[in-house]
């Protein structure tokens, strides 16, 4: 019986679904992403000396959003985030760091909001410490996606965002890692109105 009344309650939130993007409304969630990527390295082991690296990568990230929309549909706010890469340089040894970093967004929803659903655009560059085994260095992330997010009810929505991630890391020792790919994040809005 109880999973029969939570399976209609959910049909029934669903059905009369539409999301908070008014003026005022706070913007608070979580996501977390999947990145694969091929990976170039350049290395300075001396002045006259280069060396040149491809790996392949697999990247997790999990990142919260607390924002703010200052005008209907615009939300602008913070995003920190926790990166953990693990990887495989062609020749070498498995890599494994963590990553910290905070920065900016903003997101642009395009349809009305008495809709189940919305189509979103969400743009994000955030700075950030990166250490790999005891090195410490910098690390930056962009990130430009667009997609879907599905409300469950007025103030829970899931989204699902495909588009271009880039990053740039350094590590004391003169060593920099730039990386581009393609990149899905999947994750949990809530979209809070104030009294």
């Amino acid at each position: 019986m109880k999973k029969i009344t939570l399976f209609l309650i959910l049909i029934i939130s669903y059905s009369v679904a539409k999301c908070q993007l008014d003026q005022g409304t706070w913007l608070a969630g979580g996501s977390g992403n999947f990145y694969s990527y091929n990976d170039t390295k350049n290395y300075s082991t001396s002045p006259t000396t280069n060396e040149h690296l491809e790996g392949k990568y697999t990247n997790v990230q999990i990142s919260a959003s607390i924002g703010y929309f200052i005008v209907d549909k615009l939300g602008l706010g913070l995003r920190p985030s926790f990166t953990y890469l693990k990887g495989y340089d062609v020749g070498q040894s498995t890599i494994n760091s963590r990553k910290f970093s905070l920065g900016p967004f903003a997101r642009y929803y395009f349809l009305n909001p008495e809709k189940q659903y919305n189509i979103l655009a969400d743009i994000a560059y955030q700075w950030g410490i990166n250490q790999s085994f005891s090195t410490k260095g910098k690390y930056n992330n962009f990130s430009l996606m667009a997609g879907p997010e599905i409300y469950f009810n007025s103030s829970i929505g899931l989204e699902i965002l495909m588009g271009y991630g880039s990053n740039e890391e350094t590590l004391e020792g003169s060593y920099s890692d730039k990386k581009k790919g393609f990149l899905i994040t999947t994750g949990i809005q809530l979209h809070l109105r104030t009294l």
